[in-house]
């Protein structure tokens, strides 16, 4: 019924697919951000992140690990956010032609998701769920060993 830390996640570079016009957008020295718009619609991408990348079109590297098919894990934000539990993530798999097979939106407090024996690849996304203001510091990915502590 435990789980297991395989990853910790920042920021990272800013994601062009991410649509922050009118943020306010700070980046601590501890590697935090700091982000505000009151106006940004519900739904909204904020960040993005990869576990597969073509790096002649990105330039970059995946920021997510490799996961096991079949396997529970669960996301531990490190987010402080106004209004409290406004932000969601968003967990997109895919196949090897880049079809999606599956999207689970993860609403607080459990943001546990299973991975499909047919994913190739997968992104995580956070989005804004009626959020103004938030300080981003990182998550962590956590395999859970058991389906209970979901």
């Amino acid at each position: 019924m435990g789980s297991a830390e395989i990853a910790t996640v920042r920021w990272g570079a800013l994601n062009s697919q991410a649509s922050l016009y009118g943020t306010a957008l700070t980046l601590e020295v501890s590697g935090a951000v700091r982000l505000a718009n009151r106006l940004m619609p519900s739904g909204t991408t904020i960040q993005e992140w990869y576990s597969f990348t073509r790096y002649q079109s990105v330039r970059d590297i995946p920021a997510l690990p490799l996961l096991h098919s079949g396997k529970t894990y669960r996301i531990e934000p490190a987010i402080e956010a106004s209004p409290a539990g406004s932000v969601i993530f968003e967990v997109r798999c895919f196949d090897r032609f880049d079809v999606l097979l599956r999207a689970d939106v993860l609403h607080p407090p459990s943001y546990a998701f299973e991975y499909p024996a047919d994913c190739h690849h997968y992104t995580i996304r956070l989005m804004n769920g009626g959020c103004d203001e938030l300080r981003f510091t990182s998550f962590s990915l956590l395999e859970v060993d058991d389906r209970g502590d979901r």
